[in-house]
């Protein structure tokens, strides 16, 4: 089953950026609390400590404690930049939900190479999108004491995240909307995430990650504003004459992020792969009994869409495919259908 496209009206209110985001929050800010979980133990046998992970919360959770979404984070994104999703009128209904934005491992906010006086820097060790999702269960279970979610949403590498959640923890949840996300990497995804990564440890300034002063990471943003639209959106929206200022503005929603933090993150897209390597994504998919909707965006130039739709296909899944030129910035082409259409997924019995 595949939702329809909504006719599309005007520009959408909703925008999302990869990375860094400059869009203000839509709903009432909601205090950031942070969860003290120790030790995180990771992938690689090496460990967080302590291990914070910070989190907000919106609306009330009901009495049987079944109405809870999980929120998480894209590519050092923040969860402030979430609130925007939060609402009555959003995509999760704060009148019925309550939910749950989650900072990653590495945002800069929960435990990353820039805010750890044990590990700071590059001496952070490596994580995984799977270390990120662990320690999100963590939160749910010892720090909110959840027994179960409702839903899981989550958009780039917050998809990722969810698809995530769908491998491991497929009995803790009823249903997961993975937005432009991806179960694992193709090749194309690849050669992007490691043309980002060269181009972060190849800056004058980065020094191995051993910095005083920011980095500026000039050709890394350049490459990442390229990246995230579609060739068309920017021929369709930007003039050659309003080239220059285009890129200006955009080179400067990528500043105040740490270098450490975008490369920590980065490289646990890379190695993400829920298969392990070790089956193939229908068997992957097959295992997890939970109700899902697979959004992608066919012109999406940063997150090859052909995994996830394979994975939707093994399992019958019903599918959100955007067609506008919009590529991964999906809600500014899509934005009100989308959030109806994820609405209607997260309400239906």
């Amino acid at each position: 089953m595949r939702f329809p496209r909504r006719p599309f009206v005007g520009c959408a209110a909703v925008v999302f950026a990869l990375s860094i985001t400059s869009v203000r929050a839509q709903a009432p800010a909601a205090p950031v609390q942070t969860a003290d979980l120790g030790r995180c133990v990771l992938d690689s046998g090496k460990f967080i400590e302590p291990c914070l992970l910070a989190y907000r919360t919106y609306g009330r959770l009901n009495a049987e404690g079944s109405n809870a979404i999980l929120f998480p984070t894209w590519y050092n994104g923040r969860s402030e930049d979430l609130e925007q999703f939060f609402g009555p009128d959003k995509l999760v209904d704060t009148t019925r939900f309550f939910g749950v934005a989650v900072d990653a491992l590495g945002d800069g906010v929960s435990s990353s190479p820039s805010n750890s006086a044990a590990q700071h820097g590059p001496a952070f060790p490596a994580i995984t999108i799977r270390d990120m999702v662990r320690a999100e269960y963590r939160l749910a279970t010892e720090v909110l004491h959840l027994h179960h979610l409702h839903a899981v949403v989550g958009i780039s590498m917050g998809g990722m995240q969810t698809f995530e959640w769908i491998a491991d923890y497929p009995d803790f949840m009823e249903k997961a909307v993975p937005i432009v996300g991806t179960p694992r990497q193709t090749s194309y995804d690849l050669l992007n995430w490691d043309l980002l990564r060269r181009l972060i440890e190849a800056d004058p300034g980065f020094n191995g990650g051993n910095y005083t002063v920011e980095p500026s990471l000039a050709l890394a943003n350049e490459f990442s504003t390229l990246t995230l639209p579609s060739p068309a959106y920017i021929v369709r929206t930007v003039s050659r004459a309003e080239f220059p200022e285009y890129l200006d503005n955009s080179l400067k929603t990528w500043g105040g992020r740490d270098a450490n933090d975008r490369l920590v993150q980065l490289e646990a897209m890379i190695a993400h792969d829920v298969t392990r390597g070790s089956e193939s994504l229908q068997d992957a998919a097959l295992k997890a009994h939970v109700r899902q909707l697979i959004v992608v965006a066919t012109d999406d130039h940063l997150v090859d869409p052909a995994p996830a739709l394979e994975w939707a296909r093994a399992i019958h899944a019903p599918t959100y495919v955007s067609s506008g030129d919009c590529g991964h910035r999906i809600f500014v082409c899509d934005g009100p259908a989308l959030t109806s259409a994820v609405r209607d997924f997260l309400t239906a019995p």
